[in-house]
Order: structure tokens, then C-alpha cells, then sequence
């Protein structure tokens, strides 16, 4: 006997639904999450493990932050999340003696990118919303360093910001050991050229990450009205190929500054096509219901980056084939 849809809906718990419909409230949690790792460090770091678990919950809790304007958006709009955003703002202003330079990094980066992230998702679906979130951060992530380099180059900056720490490295082995030195060299070397670019995709994943966990979040509690498309028909756009292969001969042909973050954008791009080919083997598998393989994949992803490369490929195939198109499930539906 079939039951009404209506029967299954949850309701947002109250102190949820107080911190969320209401702007100062929610820009004070938000402040709060913001600042957590940093209070924690300071009232627990003296307790050896207490302190190190208290940090970590602040980590968390400073990474979910994209949820909350995610969430507020979903349920208010994009003009409510970004007053939020405003009075936030003001406080992170106050809090870290009028820095304008951290005050608009907050704005953007938790503010503007999960705001316009979660519209994006709302209206376009998952693949548009992936595509934006990477051309935010990336953008972001490049202007900073250009404002923040000298004349020598956005390359030669980075590889200063590691100095400090590869010298302490090298100071710490023995001079007899000319090898493990040289090897420390040529992982300076490496960090230096794909910095940037894992920065991005790593601020991608986790903001990713909060949007999926808010959009879920939100349909559970009916309040999300947009694209419902499943994680499983994540696509990205046309564009993207597009804007690869530019990369890819930028980088190969170009030197300098104009190179080094053609290369890197080329490494942001590769990872977001193979999730995209991470999407394509699930439903493969789960169309066949190959279960434990799929358990088998995530865990080779986990300890085994290296096939991160096939899931590339994967995905730039799928553009042209589209595998997911005529894939038929055990139970007989497309």
C-alpha cells in the first residue's frame, strides 16, 4: 500500500530554524564556526588530547561554514544569504582590526562562492555548479598570488613562501646525506609547480562537499525547489573541454607566469573531469549491481592516487560517448 510523500517530511529542528531564518543570529553561528579552531586552540591546547580533539572539531566546523550559506540560500534566496554574508563580514572586519584584504577574502570565498555555487546548483544543476565553485576559487586563488608576488613571478614567490620550510628540512639531515637531501630538493620542486592548482581543488572538494551535504540537507527538510538531478548524472559543461585543451597548449607553448598557471589550471580541470569519470564507473557498477566494486573503487581512489589518471580519461571520454546515456539498471530501468 503505497503511502502519502507528505507523511515522510521532516521539520527543520527549532534552534536550527532560529539560527537560519534569522540574519544576525545566523552571521553570529557563522562568525562563531569561522573562529572555532582558534578558541579551541586557546581554551583546550594546553590539555594534550582533549585540545588536539577540540581543534579538529573546530577544523570542521570552520570548513562547514559554505553549508550554512548554501543552506540559508536554499531557504531564503540569494539576496537573504548574502545580507548574511554582509553583517558576517562586519564582524570578521571587527575581529581582525579592519584587515580589508581578510575581510574580502571571507566575502568571496565563503560568501560569494558558496552563495552563487548553491544558485548555480539550484537552477543548472550539479555539473554548472562544479564548473563555477572552480572558476571562483581558481580565480581567487590566482589574483591573490599575483597581489601578493614581487617583480621575480607568481613561480618564484611560491617557491619562497616553501623556503622556510625546506630549510628546516635539509638543516635537520646530516650533511653526509647528500641523497635525501637532493630528494628534498626535488619535492620542493614538485609542491612548487602544482601548488597552486591543489590548492584549488582542494578548497573545491571541500566546498563541494558542503554543497551536496546542504542541498541533501535541504531536500530532507523540503526546502530545496531546484534541479534534483542525481550525483550519478554529474556532467560537466561543454565548456570545459574547451577551456582544457587552451590550458594544455598554454602550457606547451608558453613560459613563464602564463605557464606556470595554464599547468596548474590544467590540474584543477583534469580533477574535476575525473570525478566526473568517478561518477560514470559508480553508475556502471551500480547499474550491474556490482556493489563491493564500487566499495573496491573508493578504496583504491583513497590509497592509490595514482588511478585518479584512468577516472581522467574516463571522463574526458564520456563527453563524447556519453557511457551513462543507454546504461540500463539490474532492476530493468534506464
Amino acid at each position: 500500500m503505497s503511502q502519502d510523500p507528505e507523511q515522510h517530511l521532516e521539520t527543520l529542528p527549532k534552534w536550527a530554524d532560529f539560527f537560519l531564518t534569522n540574519r544576525l543570529p545566523c552571521a553570529v553561528m557563522v562568525v562563531v564556526m569561522l573562529t572555532s579552531a582558534y578558541a579551541f586552540s586557546m581554551l583546550f591546547g594546553n590539555i594534550p588530547i582533549v585540545g588536539f580533539i577540540m581543534v579538529m572539531l573546530g577544523m570542521l566546523l570552520h570548513l562547514a561554514v559554505p553549508s550554512v550559506f548554501a543552506l540559508v540560500l536554499f531557504g531564503g534566496g540569494l539576496f537573504y544569504s548574502l545580507q548574511v554574508g554582509v553583517i558576517a563580514s562586519a564582524f570578521i572586519l571587527f575581529l581582525s582590526s579592519g584587515s580589508f584584504y581578510v575581510t574580502l577574502l571571507f566575502f568571496v570565498v565563503f560568501v560569494v562562492a558558496s552563495a552563487l555555487t548553491a544558485k548555480t546548483m539550484e537552477k543548472e544543476g550539479l555539473g554548472q555548479a562544479a564548473w563555477v565553485l572552480a572558476v571562483v576559487l581558481f580565480t581567487v586563488v590566482i589574483l591573490s598570488l599575483m597581489i601578493a608576488m614581487d617583480t621575480t613571478g607568481i613561480q618564484a614567490f611560491v617557491s619562497k613562501l616553501f623556503k622556510p620550510m625546506i630549510d628546516d628540512m635539509v638543516s635537520s639531515v646530516p650533511a653526509t646525506e647528500t641523497q635525501a637531501v637532493e630528494s628534498i630538493y626535488q619535492l620542493q620542486g614538485w609542491v612548487v609547480k602544482i601548488f597552486p592548482g591543489l590548492l584549488v581543488f582542494s578548497l573545491w572538494f571541500v566546498w563541494w562537499g558542503n554543497m551536496v551535504f546542504a542541498r541533501k540537507t535541504a531536500k530532507r527538510y523540503n526546502f530545496y525547489q531546484g534541479n534534483d538531478s542525481s550525483m550519478l548524472d554529474f556532467t560537466l559543461p561543454t565548456l570545459l573541454i574547451y577551456v582544457w585543451v587552451a590550458f594544455a597548449a598554454i602550457a606547451w607553448l608558453a613560459t613563464g607566469d602564463l605557464q606556470y598557471i595554464a599547468s596548474n589550471g590544467l590540474l584543477v580541470l583534469s580533477g574535476l573531469v575525473a570525478v566526473q569519470g568517478v561518477m560514470v564507473a559508480h553508475a556502471w557498477f551500480e547499474s550491474r549491481g556490482m556493489v563491493n566494486t564500487i566499495i573496491v573503487m573508493y578504496v583504491m581512489l583513497f590509497f592509490w592516487s595514482a588511478v585518479v589518471i584512468l577516472f581522467a580519461v574516463v571522463g574526458l571520454l564520456d563527453f563524447w560517448f556519453n557511457f551513462r546515456r543507454n546504461m540500463v539498471s539490474t532492476t530493468g530501468e534506464k
